[in-house]
């Protein structure tokens, strides 16, 4: 951890993680819990992000408008996004208007009243929302491949919900997965921007540790079993068919897993210049779009190709897609396509750290997933260990035939 940035703990057992980035206009502040679309069951599916949405909409001492408009008039965001892990609440603001930000963002996490006229209003908005989100297949997909790779355990359901499950939520199953999942063990205060540590913690003792909040959470989530699935959906008339293959990866604690998001950069992650992207995009012009992407969780880890293509070249596209695949498995890199690969990556990540508002986002993760925050200097030193034969090996460990799973949305006519 840099000599900048500290952790705070709160009377309450919230902690605040802080970094002073000095002569920035800008703080960065949100609230990172450790709860999320796996922690619900089949009868509450969608509550986490439903009550993502509605935190909004009124606190014991602020209608919906007050709170909409409380940061956005002196020009900052405020926003909030719903994962199957995590939920986030943030604000950005100039610096003077800071505990403006704490103050607001705490009031709606801790004493929104959820009002019912509320609740069936923003029910319809989500509805629309999922129905949005059917209609985009290459976001649906992902959605469906981890339903057909997790089966009926949590991490395989929609973060939205389905229809059915969203129209049966109501105020008390929302108090229900607040008071059992928003536990002060679970719940981040994530500052950074020109503040010091004690403008931090003062913020965080006036606004945040007057908080009555549960002490710790005592509910155990369980792991999942991923068996390969393969499976061909019709769907409605789309210009392009839609395919997903991917398989079972490192979980958030695996040592392997850094070696891993080296393999998804080389293969689709790392912009135009991936082996994917430049075999069945630039040499062969099958697809406009094809990418690979590396998620990590508490027990598990997924990693999936994605790409969209005529029905005809489908086939074509999936046999390049596991040719590369055979060649990560069959041919080690030479030490300059190594190190070209760890310079990239590298380069990457470098872009983000400087993004402060996604570092406050970064930071809040890596304490409540490690209980410290993992720098920017600790992942370096990291992918530099990886070797060629490390590389190799998770390849054959990881993205085996056998392992391999897909799902395809083909276009109805065919």
């Amino acid at each position: 951890m840099m000599d900048n940035q500290h952790i705070i703990p709160l009377a309450n057992g919230v902690r605040i993680v802080h970094m002073q980035v000095k002569h920035s206009e800008i703080v960065h502040c949100g609230f990172m819990i450790n709860a999320g679309s796996r922690d619900e069951n089949d009868e509450n599916n969608g509550v986490a992000h439903f009550i993502e949405h509605t935190v909004f909409k009124g606190t014991s001492k602020r209608k919906s408008h007050h709170i909409l408009r409380r940061i956005e008039n002196v020009g900052g965001e405020l926003n909030a996004y719903t994962t199957r892990e995590k939920t986030c609440y943030y604000a950005s603001s100039l610096k003077q208007y800071a505990a403006r930000s704490v103050d607001l963002l705490s009031d709606i996490t801790f004493n929104s009243v959820f009002p019912e006229k509320e609740l069936l209003k923003e029910k319809k908005v989500i509805l629309e929302e999922i129905d949005m989100y059917d209609d985009s297949p290459d976001e649906s997909i992902y959605d469906e491949f981890y339903t057909y790779i997790f089966g009926k355990h949590p991490l395989g359901y929609n973060i939205l919900g389905t229809k059915e499950t969203v129209n049966a939520l109501n105020r008390v199953k929302i108090k229900d997965f607040i008071n059992t999942h928003y536990s002060a063990d679970k719940i981040i205060l994530s500052i950074v921007g020109d503040l010091t540590r004690n403008q931090a913690e003062s913020l965080g003792k006036r606004f945040v540790e007057k908080m009555n909040i549960l002490p710790v959470d005592e509910s155990i989530r369980e792991s999942p079993i991923m068996q390969p699935q393969f499976a061909v959906k019709k769907e409605k008339d789309f210009a392009q068919s839609h395919v997903i293959i991917g398989c079972r990866a490192y979980s958030g604690y695996e040592p392997k897993r850094f070696g891993m998001a080296l393999i998804n950069n080389i293969l689709g992650a790392g912009g135009m210049s991936t082996r994917l992207n430049m075999e069945v995009r630039e040499k062969h012009a099958l697809v406009y779009n094809i990418s690979s992407h590396y998620s990590t969780y508490q027990d598990a880890g997924v990693f999936t190709i994605y790409f969209g293509a005529d029905q005809k070249n489908v086939r074509r596209c999936t046999d390049i897609v596991y040719k590369e695949l055979k060649k990560m498995r069959d041919v080690k890199f030479t030490d300059k396509q190594l190190n070209q690969s760890k310079i990239q990556l590298i380069g990457q990540m470098a872009q983000i750290v400087e993004n402060n508002g996604m570092h406050a986002q970064h930071q809040a993760r890596s304490v409540l997933d490690y209980g410290k925050v993992i720098g920017f200097k600790d992942y370096i030193k990291e992918i530099e260990k990886i070797t060629a034969l490390e590389l190799q090996e998770i390849s054959n460990e990881v993205l085996a035939v056998e392992r391999l799973s897909s799902l395809v949305y083909e276009q109805e006519k065919n």
